[in-house]
């Protein structure tokens, strides 16, 4: 993307550096004609807009990250060149002989250039974290899942194409050198008669938050932190297991809702984060806080990713988005990683080792991190995660008490996702596989055909999700 934007500035570079006046006086001739550099320029700019869609992953991260907001300034930098060059070249013949004029152009075309420099210096210094969503400016958003009608459709196509037009008008207008004001009022015309549907019939109401995801490690200690805040703050009302059950729940003006699976199903973590602290300061926990307290943001992510590994450990997952797999303390062999984010690269196999059971055959095409419950040594494991918090973290994904997890493995892929499980008690080689997650980050109630379609099935359809979590 950087590339794309400094391109344009490059060639507005080389058209001043070469530019020079001929021996007459009346013309200026430069090394780039005015006609190609206008059109570098806006090829650019729609360029940079492609590519900052396609590096955000969409609309959402190029209107509300930081990356998307440099990328959508060097497209409107490069698109004012553009049609600065443009209106440049149409007045050249009558004011060409102006000095004047000459060095307004000169000065105009070099500051957006030495602009859109910057701006592709800055893009190519931004960090991942600059995919992060900050701010969704809006009160509405997309949603996939929203039925629309025909009708609405036909509007919106009608509104737009009205619209598109009439910024052709005023584009030709400003080029115009007669019927600048007949071109005006035609493009008046045209926005004042399109009718665009209102806005509930395409979209869903949005927070400034919609599109955030937790900025925290996923983490055994955090995962458990969630836990204790979740008990403190919100197990009265809505239960221990978040089943809407709480001892409190009865005396309450409407019952609390259930914070499973379906909690997670079509709805944006950033939504849930909003309703999470909205409901935290209002009345969540009322009977085991002080009043007035409110759970801090940080808190906030710490109980919703506490909440999605519950969930996910309950229901296996099924039509829930993917969770990370749970980042843990490794000790390994060759000491290439001291936590699991430090494997990313690798698919890896977590297993909770049980005493006296068999070891786990090796497979080059893995890494297998062994959990072993309070510093128990594991055979035949490239890495140990001994910490009793890492054990009960992946009893939570399992869905079951700590003391039954032994048995259990989980399948991590190249990029931290938790793929699939394999409970104890099932079947070997993994062909009885609950919860792989297919393509899009969702998971899906499938079986694996054996650790080799596993393995092949990961790489062939990763989760295209940016990872925004600070790193441990």
């Amino acid at each position: 993307m950087a590339l794309a934007v400094a391109v344009a500035p490059a060639g507005m570079l080389a058209c001043l550096a070469a530019a020079r006046r001929r021996p007459d006086g009346q013309a200026i001739v430069v090394g780039l004609p005015l006609p190609a550099l206008a059109a570098l320029s806006l090829a650019a700019a729609i360029g940079v807009v492609a590519l900052g869609w396609q590096r955000t992953l969409g609309a959402p991260g190029l209107l509300g990250s930081r990356l998307g907001h440099l990328a959508l300034a060097a497209a409107a930098v490069l698109g004012l060149a553009g049609l600065a060059a443009a209106w440049l070249h149409s007045r050249a013949p009558e004011r060409a002989a102006r000095a004047g004029w000459r060095r307004a152009g000169a000065m105009l075309l070099g500051a957006l250039a030495l602009l859109a420099a910057l701006l592709a210096v800055a893009i190519a210094w931004q960090p991942d974290e600059a995919l992060a969503i900050a701010h969704w400016p809006f009160a509405w958003r997309y949603d996939a899942g929203l039925p629309v009608s025909g009708h609405t459709w036909r509007r919106l196509w009608l509104a737009l194409g009205l619209t598109l037009l009439a910024l052709a008008l005023l584009t030709a207008a400003l080029f115009a050198r007669r019927g600048r004001l007949v071109l005006l009022t035609a493009a008046a015309g045209l926005l004042v008669s399109a009718s665009w549907p209102a806005p509930r019939l395409l979209l869903t109401e949005a927070t400034h938050t919609s599109y955030q995801r937790s900025p925290l490690v996923f983490s055994d200690d955090n995962l458990l932190r969630g836990a204790r805040l979740y008990q403190a703050h919100c197990a009265a009302c809505h239960g221990a297991r978040a089943d809407g059950r709480g001892v409190l729940a009865a005396g309450l003006p409407a019952w609390p809702s259930v914070l499973g699976a379906a909690l997670f199903d079509n709805r944006l973590e950033g939504e849930l984060y909003a309703r999470l602290a909205r409901e935290g300061a209002t009345h969540g926990g009322a009977a085991a806080r002080a009043p007035g307290e409110a759970l801090s943001p940080d808190q906030v992510w710490l109980v919703l990713d506490y909440l999605r590994v519950q969930a996910y450990g309950a229901s296996g997952g099924t039509g829930m988005p993917a969770i990370p797999a749970p980042v843990v303390a490794l000790a390994c062999r060759d000491g290439r990683a001291a936590t699991l984010s430090g494997l990313r690269g690798l698919p890896v196999r977590v297993a909770a080792f049980s005493p006296g059971a068999p070891p786990e055959p090796q497979d080059p095409r893995l890494l297998t991190v062994a959990l072993t419950r309070g510093g128990a040594l594991a055979a035949d494991a490239d890495c140990v995660a001994a910490d009793e918090a890492a054990w009960e973290a992946y009893a939570l994904a399992a869905g079951v008490a700590p003391a039954e997890l032994a048995g259990a493995q989980f399948m991590v892929d190249r990029r931290g996702w938790l793929r699939a499980r394999r409970l104890p008690g099932a079947a070997p080689a993994w062909t009885s596989a609950d919860n792989v997650c297919g393509p899009g980050g969702r998971m899906e109630n499938t079986s694996a055909q054996g650790l080799g379609a596993l393995l092949l099935a990961m790489d062939r359809a990763p989760i295209e999700i940016p990872d925004t979590r600070r790193r441990q």
